[in-house]
This record gives C-alpha cells, structure tokens and sequence, in this order.
C-alpha cells in the first residue's frame, strides 16, 4: 500500500469517527432538550411553613400543594415525595409558593426539645472533661459510644467498660452558647472546666451513664465519635488494670 492509500484511508476512518461523534452529540443534546421540556410535578408551600415543622404535619396541617413545572426549570433537591422526608423537620422557614426543598429539612432544628423524644427516650445533659470529648469535634447529630473507669469487682483494681453505645448527641457546647450569643451568667455550667452535652438515651441507658459517672475514677467519662456508615457494636473485652500501690497498701492497713 502506497502512502498516499494509506493516508486517505487514515482520512476516512476519522471523518467517519468525526461524524458518529457529532450525530451522538446532536441526539444527545436534543434527548436532553427534550427531556427538559417534560412537565413534572413538584411540592410547594401552600402558605408559609414555620422552622420546626414535621414533615408528617406538612399535609395534615396545610401547608403543602401541588405544582406542574417544567423539568429544567425544577430546582436542586425539589421533593417528589413527602415520604422521603419522614422524620425531618424544617430548619427554616419555606415561604408561601416557594418550591419544597430537601434542603430545607434535617433531623432535629427548631423542633422543641418534648417533640424530639417519644417512648422511653429522655434528654439529658453530661459533663465532659475537656481531654475527653475528641477535641471538640463532636456535633449534634453524631452518635457516640461512652467509656468510663471504674473499680473492678475483683477486687483487682480499675477497669475501662464500655457504659453505653450509639447515644445521638442533641447539643453541644458550641451549639448550646454559640459565640454570637452574650451567656447568660445565671445560665447553668457544666462543673468546673467540663463541657456540657445534650445527648437522647432511654431511660435505662440514662441510669447507667449517671450511675458510671457518679462511681467513676477522677478522669470522668470519655465519649468516642462514631462513624457514619451504620456501623453496629464491636466486641471489645473489659480492660482490667493493676490496683495502685496506694490502693493495695490502703487494703493491707485494714486487714487485722
């Protein structure tokens, strides 16, 4: 084959690939003009809805309606189903007409601290040392497993048990005493230098955090963060430490 067969072939070949390229293109572009022109439905408020509304009350209460727009025209996050919202509240107000957006949900804001709660849930505060909250990088929302030191049964000193496990955090002390907000100085503290968290337990769970807290050594107890993939309990065994010299000499001065 002579050099210039080959090189019209070579032309050939890229025109051809140059075509099937450009007529994928078109088509796409005109699928997506296409689709874009579709007429969907989307959810908008029927009048304003207030932050800390259910997403279970948003029909029962009124405040929803129902709107065909084009696609293109849809916004980012436009709910398609109120079902997808079950168990979020708004977090700030969606004002009468205005598209209902998945952003405008989450879990827990503005909902008042009674209605976060059902069942045998409570909400109560702990005290943190400063050493023993994950520098601070704790946020509401997350969930946290709570370690704490305290005597063996033994009798063979202190040993690291794991008090209780996926503990949703409600507040923070960030969230509690944000910077922009003068503290009240009558406001209650957490002891000393400890920090004040929120957190959402049963009321089992609750007795025996206050219970390891009240009989744990003077470290306090440690929160750990974890993660977010669902992870379930692992099966860490019991720490059992040495008794101290002084725990054991104080023991030696009681025996007859």
């Amino acid at each position: 084959m002579n050099l210039t067969l080959r090189n019209l072939l070579v032309a050939a070949v890229l025109m051809v690939a140059g075509v099937i390229l450009v007529t994928s293109f078109i088509r796409g572009e005109r699928r997506e003009l296409s689709r874009g022109q579709q007429q969907v439905e989307v959810f908008i408020a029927k009048k304003d809805i207030p932050p800390g509304t259910s997403a279970k009350d948003l029909e029962s209460g009124g405040y929803i309606d129902t709107k065909e727009m084009l696609r293109k025209d849809q916004p980012p996050e436009a709910v398609g189903a109120i079902s997808s919202l079950e168990g979020l509240v708004s977090n700030e107000t969606v004002y009468k007409d205005e598209v209902i957006s998945r952003i405008a949900f989450d879990r827990t804001a503005g909902l008042k601290p009674a209605a976060q709660i059902k069942g045998n849930e409570r909400l109560f505060s702990l005290a943190i040392p400063p050493a023993n909250d994950v520098a601070s990088m704790v946020r509401p929302g997350n969930r946290i497993d709570i370690y704490a030191v305290l005597d063996a049964n033994s009798g063979q000193g202190k040993q690291m048990t794991v008090v209780a496990r996926d503990i949703e955090v409600m507040s923070t002390p960030t969230s509690l005493t944000p910077e922009e907000i003068e503290v009240d100085p009558a406001a209650p503290e957490a002891k000393g230098d400890d920090k004040l968290y929120v957190l959402k337990a049963t009321d089992r769970q609750i007795a025996d955090i206050v219970f390891a807290q009240s009989a744990s050594d003077g470290h306090g107890l440690t929160i750990l963060l974890r993660p977010d993939n669902g992870d379930t309990s692992t099966n860490i065994p019991t720490i059992t430490g040495p008794r101290t010299v002084s725990a054991a000499a104080a023991e030696g001065s009681d025996t007859p």
